[in-house]
């Protein structure tokens, strides 16, 4: 049950439409996940049928119910992601960016609070090659999440991260572009979370209003002149949401930025005054609550140099995952790591590879042994489902080991 507090407390963000809002609170959210734009062009290999489009992701789809998805191959493969369509903005947001020259071609970009990964994915679908990403996530458990998540989806100029914001302070101003998806107090996840809805209360919205301070002032620090700061929570107040960005205009004299979506290509601006932000409202778009701000910071310097802002990043941060793994020791001997393939420069010419069918892909990702045909070469070799890598078997002929990260295996469901 969803607080009355919390519908109290909400009216100054819903106003007339505050029955509108309750009725779409209590409903079903809606299902929808985005393709990997360098593994998928076309929703059609998923097999989910005929797709919806998602109005402000050109990469974004609505299936008509929810699937079990960890029984889809391709999930596993990263050509897909299961996202909620508002948090798709974030890869339109960056493509915006890249449109209208406020970001250069190798740009270097943070996602401070980027578990589980959905936002750093999609920021990396809008992104050119060659823009070097760092994904930062401070809780250990899901860091771990995050590093599976973007091998999967395969980027190689990738860096995740278990440090605290202030270390990215203390790096001096060095990225071009960060975003901060900060905690907050889940108001927009209500409907489909029991958890946040039994932690909200005002107390916590205040209590997340200050982390969020500490968190923003951190990154403005990190943040060089000219760079671009995209703020975005998962909650409707504006305690933590418009208060907030109009502190980082007086306190840092950071400059919002306009959207830049040209009309009709998704939601209308639903936030009243002087700030160009989005707020997304389930009783107005079809996705789940969402505020998203961007703000520039003045001046302009230019890019840190690539090499000197790698070498330091890997020697003043907590890395948990460099790059995407292509090999692993076995005592004094490198062997290539299964998660190679998943890279979307992956060289398919490296090793052989078999295409699996469905069963025997879904017995590979439980990390069970399979055979491949008898005409399979002997060897390390790359299977596949629907044409795309799953990891490696090093085939011995009766049977295939199976080299599948046991970590990531799938449970029988």
């Amino acid at each position: 049950m969803i607080p009355e507090e919390f519908y109290k407390a909400s009216l100054d963000v819903t106003g007339d439409a505050a029955d509108a809002f309750r009725a779409a609170m209590e409903c079903e959210p809606a299902v929808s996940v985005r393709l990997n734009r360098r593994k998928l062009d076309s929703p059609d290999a998923l097999g989910y049928g005929p797709l919806e489009r998602v109005a402000w992701c050109r990469d974004g789809y609505y299936l008509p119910d929810r699937p079990k998805f960890t029984l889809n191959p391709l999930l596993h493969a990263g050509a897909f992601y299961v996202q909620d369509a508002s948090s798709m903005i974030h890869q339109t947001l960056v493509e915006t960016l890249v449109e209208r020259g406020l970001l250069h071609d190798r740009p270097l970009v943070l996602d401070l609070c980027a578990a589980p990964g959905g936002k750093t994915t999609a920021m990396i679908n809008a992104l050119p090659d060659g823009a070097f990403v760092v994904a930062n996530e401070v809780m250990p458990q899901r860091v771990k999440i995050l590093a599976e998540n973007l091998q999967k989806w395969g980027y190689p100029d990738i860096l995740v991260t278990g440090s605290r914001s202030s270390d990215f302070a203390a790096l001096g101003a060095m990225f071009d572009l960060i975003a901060v998806d900060a905690p907050c107090s889940g108001e927009g996840m209500m409907r489909k979370d029991e958890e946040a809805r039994a932690q909200w209360s005002p107390r916590l919205v205040e209590q997340c209003a200050s982390l969020q301070r500490e968190i923003l002032a951190d990154a403005v620090e990190a943040l060089r002149p000219g760079g671009v700061l995209i703020y975005s929570t998962c909650t409707f107040n504006r305690r933590e949401n418009e208060d907030n960005v109009r502190w980082l205009v007086d306190e840092f004299g950071l400059e919002p930025l306009d959207h830049g979506l040209p009309e009709g290509s998704g939601p209308a601006p639903q936030v009243e005054g002087p700030v160009p932000a989005l707020r997304f409202m389930p009783h107005l778009t079809r996705g789940e609550g969402l505020f998203v701000a961007m703000l520039c910071k003045p001046g302009d310097v230019p890019a840190a140099p690539r090499a000197k802002a790698r070498d330091t990043l890997r020697r003043k941060l907590r890395v948990v995952l460099d790059g995407i793994q292509r090999s692993t020791m076995k005592g004094n001997t490198e062997l290539p790591a299964s998660t190679l393939c998943l890279a979307s420069d992956y060289d398919h010419s490296l090793f052989p590879e078999v295409e699996l069918d469905l069963d025997t892909a879904l017995r590979y990702l439980r990390h069970e042994a399979i055979t491949l045909p008898p005409e399979a070469p002997r060897g390390y070799v790359v299977v596949t489902y629907k044409g795309h890598p799953l990891g490696l078997v090093k085939n011995i002929g009766n049977r295939a080991n199976n080299l599948y990260p046991a970590h990531w295996r799938i449970r029988n469901l």
